[in-house]
């Protein structure tokens, strides 16, 4: 008996073998950016821990900070530092690997090669480079590197729980897409790839005002998807099949014909088990893997011919070692836990995350989340236990309207920023970005020192 489990548990991963056969259609991605060719020369980025929660520094200020010791340097930008400030005397000189990340205060200038993502990069007057990198001030010529921001650099969005459905559905219908998305549309206009969490299936028939606990969205409506120019759509959510088997195939279907790559689940346990593997711009491979904590809801493929791909350690550590040993640079892993009304995560969620980081991941995201819930660095790689309502109704109490969206940056195969974007839903029920105020509500709740760990 012991066998045949084993065997049925392994027999859903076989179809990971195939990603690769896949490869060629997934890969296709548009780099057609407007974006600076920098070559010889590299920008120097100014890092802080996540409990820094200063956006903005101008240089004048950073030579205060270089001046007084609050701001430091790595060694492979101190000379360059000490001449383009003009200092009388070198920089304090500082290695990122043994920066204190419960440092809320220390910021420090380095190279783009040495950015991690357990940082995040300060504007400097008032510019961020990611976004804008060719009125960015702070560029270091170098005889040992050239950096192409156009080929090198590729911008990821990863955003929260979507479910265009009940009064989301109902506001649409009477304001249109436009209106909806006016807030967020600006920052989804230049992004290489765009993952959406879409917890509902399409039925045309479906009636909004009568809605409660089971979920569709009206085909209409999934025009949003590619406004947004989704890529990448997550399908571990718990709604998807409150239709229907016809449904779900109906909108797995139209994903295909609009070029949008789903993981997470599937038409069947091979699909739903089979990581989504993409190709950046220099040629590294990355992956998408998701699960199911709990499936509330039987949407699962243990119970069901299609659906969700439930959560087990076994499982999601065979699928890591195989991406891991076919040579992936990188490993988002997303999962739908349980869900919480808290900012804090469950000690469900805590322990799978920092399983799933030991197993290999790269990155943990959690996907239920209707609430932003904690960021944490774990063995120096994130987790983000829920970024929360990204195009859903609910507005019942606060939790519920804060969330944030994720603008990622890859380098050399490795997302080296994962720079929040924070949103409030509004009382007509359109998501926005959030005032000052309300950001900054969203992070005390969700940036705690006891998720950053000592070096």
């Amino acid at each position: 008996m012991k066998r045949v489990a084993k065997l049925l548990l392994i027999l859903p991963i076989i179809g990971i073998v195939s990603w690769y056969g896949l490869s060629s259609k997934e890969d296709k991605i548009d780099i057609s950016k407007n974006q600076i060719n920098q070559i010889d020369t590299i920008p120097v980025l100014l890092l802080g821990s996540f409990l820094n929660l200063q956006d903005n520094i101008s240089q004048d200020s950073i030579l205060i900070g270089l001046m007084n010791g609050s701001i430091a340097c790595t060694q492979d930008v101190a000379d360059w530092t000490q001449k383009k400030f003009k200092l009388s005397k070198p920089p304090r000189k500082i290695n990122l690997s043994s920066f204190d990340l419960k440092d809320g205060k220390t910021l420090v200038l380095t190279g783009i090669d040495s950015v991690d993502a357990r940082f995040l990069c300060k504007n400097v007057d008032g510019i961020p480079y990611f976004s804008n990198p060719t009125t960015y001030p702070l560029w270091m010529t170098t005889n040992q590197t050239s950096f192409d921001h156009k080929k090198d650099i590729t911008h990821y969005m990863h955003t929260g729980v979507t479910a265009i459905t009940r009064s989301a559905g109902t506001v649409l219908n009477n304001r249109g897409i436009d209106w909806y998305l006016s807030s967020l549309q600006p920052y989804f206009n230049n992004p290489d790839l765009v993952h959406i969490s879409n917890e509902v299936s399409m039925v045309d028939t479906c009636n909004y005002a009568t809605m409660k606990y089971q979920f569709a969205t009206q085909s209409n409506h999934m025009e949003m998807l590619k406004r947004l120019k989704a890529s990448v759509i997550e399908l571990t959510g718990n709604h998807n099949l409150d239709f229907g088997t016809a449904a779900y195939l109906k909108t797995l279907e139209w994903y295909g014909k609009n070029n949008m790559s789903y993981f997470g689940g599937g038409a069947n346990e091979g699909e739903a088990s089979r990581p989504l593997v993409k190709t950046l711009k220099n040629g590294k491979k990355i992956a998408w893997v998701g699960f199911n904590e709990v499936c509330p809801l039987g949407e699962c493929t243990d119970k069901k011919i299609m659906g969700a791909m439930r959560y087990n350690e076994q499982r999601a550590r065979f699928v890591i070692d195989s991406l891991k040993k076919a040579g992936t640079s990188y490993l988002i892993v997303c999962v739908q836990f349980t869900e919480t009304d808290s900012y804090k995560p469950t000690e469900s969620q805590r322990k799978i995350s920092q399983n799933l980081i030991d197993m290999g991941a790269d990155v943990v995201i959690g996907s239920q989340a209707h609430q932003a819930q904690e960021i944490a660095i774990y063995h120096n790689k994130p987790i983000f236990f829920g970024t929360g309502n990204f195009l859903f109704d609910q507005i019942h109490r606060i939790g519920v309207r804060q969330a944030f969206f994720l603008n990622c940056y890859f380098l050399k195969g490795r997302i080296i920023q994962f720079q929040p974007v924070y949103t409030f839903m509004t009382q007509s029920r359109q998501p926005n970005i959030a005032t000052a105020e309300e950001k900054q509500l969203i992070q005390t709740s969700i940036i705690k020192d006891y998720n950053f760990p000592m070096q």
